[in-house]
């Protein structure tokens, strides 16, 4: 049985499964067990939904890309801010599937700004590595 904080997501009806996925946790259910784990120890995190798939042929899709751009879109910007439990404590994590890709270029630059900048920052690949990442930034015992 899986962990509490874990929820396997639901197949939608009426939908096939694609391919063939690496194994190991997708990001999405990685993502959301970390939220959970977080909440647990008063830690508020917020997903910041940076990469989308745009709908219709490629002229419309080049429109919404400049609309998102305009509205502040920024690629590779970290998928959770994390507000800790007491005044000022803010990081950033980037989830990642559990097998597979790495960094993006985008990504590594907004890693480097942001570390530059003095804020903690953190990949995780599983949701239990949430915990022990605001554990060494000294959030939580």
């Amino acid at each position: 049985m899986a962990a509490s904080w874990f929820q396997t997501p639901r197949r939608r009806a009426g939908k096939k499964a694609g391919g063939v996925a690496p194994a190991g946790m997708q990001e999405r259910p990685v993502q959301r067990g970390a939220i959970r784990l977080l909440a647990m120890h008063r830690i508020e995190a917020v997903h910041v939904p940076n990469g989308t798939h745009l709908a219709g042929d490629k002229l419309a899709r080049v429109k919404q890309m400049a609309a998102l751009r305009k509205d502040g879109l920024r690629p590779g910007f970290p998928d959770l801010i994390l507000f800790g439990p007491r005044p000022l404590q803010i990081g950033f994590v980037e989830v990642k599937r559990e097998i597979g890709n790495g960094l993006s270029e985008d990504q590594e630059g907004w890693r480097d700004d942001l570390i530059a900048w003095g804020f903690p920052w953190a990949m995780i690949r599983q949701p239990e590595e949430a915990l022990d990442v605001v554990r060494g930034w000294g959030w939580i015992r």
